[in-house]
């Protein structure tokens, strides 16, 4: 009997397929991040499943006849779209393969009349960005980095805090104030122009609160995040962080007005989170930087942070 043909992925919509076939996925997915990141991506695929269950993730899967090679699912907030997440099996991983994925993705937004925006970033992306123009659009690259640091011995680089601040444990008091600092503290800078939710109070207010709230970054450890208050009471420096794994914690967001950097808040806050995860039990600590920002990467150097994983932020933008 002759060979058939070598068979050809194609995509299909997640509503459609049944939250059984994700299963292998999901574990190869959860393999991955756990081997590459130190991530324990296990509550997230929970909840991936969870709605797939219910016919309610929005997106596409990348299948080889039967088998599900890969999938990608997106949300809607306003007049932005945003690529959840995105996944093909090492089997499949290449960029055409890629490609074809994330321009279904792509393309269904694209048909919603009332985006202006789609932001992307996708940490298990094999191509670069040079191949990547899903649905023949190109995005806007913005190179970032993961960086992991081991949790030293109590009083590592430990200095005298700033004398004209002070520091307080989070708590939900802090976020409005920490919403207008953020919105203030990214005002021209390059992530503003990845993530659209700095620009504005209420933007960051949503950023706070997906943090808090939704294990996308891990999950909140408030014992762990600090505010950074001048001589008047005013929120000048936030750092908040989160656990990610039984050994692993996460600084999820550090930033302080640039009236007061380079006096060591953002130093200060850092040494106090990351002192606050080694008393919890934390063996090592990650975070993620753009690349242009390297003020901010010589500050993590110094405290033993090191890339380990290059990914790219990407903006379609107009859509």
């Amino acid at each position: 009997m002759a060979a058939g043909p070598p068979s050809s992925p194609f995509v299909r919509e997640l509503s459609l397929l049944g939250w059984g076939g994700l299963g292998p996925v999901l574990e190869e997915e959860k393999a991955r991040w756990l081997a590459l990141l130190h991530w324990d991506f296990s509550p997230l695929a929970d909840l991936i499943l969870r709605y797939a269950s219910m016919g309610t993730l929005e997106g596409f899967a990348l299948l080889d006849g039967d088998r599900v090679a890969g999938y990608s699912y997106y949300v809607v907030e306003g007049d932005k779209g945003l690529v959840g997440n995105f996944f093909v099996r090492d089997a499949w991983r290449s960029p055409a393969n890629e490609n074809l994925l994330l321009g279904a993705v792509i393309e269904r937004l694209r048909r919603m009349p009332w985006l202006r925006r789609v932001e992307a970033q996708l940490m298990h992306l094999g191509a670069r960005g040079s191949q990547i123009a899903p649905a023949g659009l190109a995005p806007r690259l913005y190179p970032r980095q993961f960086m992991l640091a081991p949790l030293g011995q109590p009083g590592q680089h430990s200095r005298a805090a700033p004398e004209e601040l002070r520091f307080e444990r989070w708590s939900g008091y802090w976020t409005e104030a920490a919403a207008a600092l953020i919105a203030e503290a990214y005002r021209g800078h390059v992530d503003s122009l990845i993530n659209n939710q700095y620009r504005s109070a209420a933007g960051a207010r949503r950023f706070l609160e997906n943090i808090i709230r939704y294990p996308g970054c891990g999950y909140f450890a408030p014992d762990a995040s600090w505010v950074a208050l001048d001589r008047q009471a005013r929120v000048v420096g936030v750092c908040l962080a989160t656990r990610i794994a039984p050994g692993s914690g996460h600084i999820a967001q550090i930033c302080v007005l640039p009236a007061f950097q380079g006096l060591g808040a953002g130093r200060e806050l850092l040494r106090r989170s990351l002192a606050a995860m080694r008393a919890s039990g934390l063996a090592e600590v990650s975070l993620t930087v753009t690349s242009a920002n390297t003020r901010a990467i010589r500050l993590y150097e110094q405290w033993g942070f090191r890339a380990i994983h290059h990914f790219d932020a990407m903006v379609w933008d107009p859509l």
